[in-house]
């Protein structure tokens, strides 16, 4: 590149995102962008151009965000952070090796905390990934989940849990 040219009408933020991160992103995200060096001076923005394809050396997508109404501290050339967030709805996501099936069904061994027994829980699975799975239905907050060698157990097992007492 030998020159590039600025407009003065408008200001983006341009962020390098994991396609991981792409996937999860509503369509149109607000995006909160602050300057790193002065955290307080913020602007909001809106997602104006995700690139086509990843960069072949990093994987990540180039992003660019149209600041709306930026303060005076935002200059071109600043260095930015930026903070969104995605549904704002509290979801249970476990390690992918707790995810085992009946029925052909996706489930998980839940323990019952009283007697320390397991018992197989269908549940429903909004996303999953090689690392882990995200829960759509079928369990609570706070249930304790069976995460380690889970093809071998049977309904009404007793377990000890790691880092319990004998």
């Amino acid at each position: 590149m030998i020159v590039q040219k600025s407009q003065d009408d408008g200001l983006d933020a341009v962020f390098d995102v994991a396609a991981a991160i792409l996937e999860a992103s509503p369509p149109d995200p607000d995006v909160t962008v602050a300057l790193s060096l002065t955290p307080g001076v913020t602007a909001q923005g809106r997602v104006r151009e995700v690139a086509p394809r990843a960069d072949p050396v990093t994987g990540t997508f180039r992003v660019r965000v149209g600041l709306i109404d930026p303060p005076i501290g935002m200059r071109l050339g600043s260095t930015v952070t930026g903070r969104t967030t995605f549904g704002g709805v509290g979801a249970i996501e476990l390690p992918a090796s707790a995810l085992t099936g009946t029925e052909g069904a996706p489930a998980v061994w839940v323990v019952d905390p009283a007697t320390s027994t397991v018992a197989l829980r269908p549940i429903g699975v909004e996303r999953f990934n090689p690392a882990s799975v995200r829960v759509s239905d079928g369990l609570a907050v706070g249930e304790t989940v069976v995460t380690a060698g889970v093809q071998a157990l049977r309904p009404g097992q007793q377990v000890r849990l790691l880092g319990a007492g004998s």
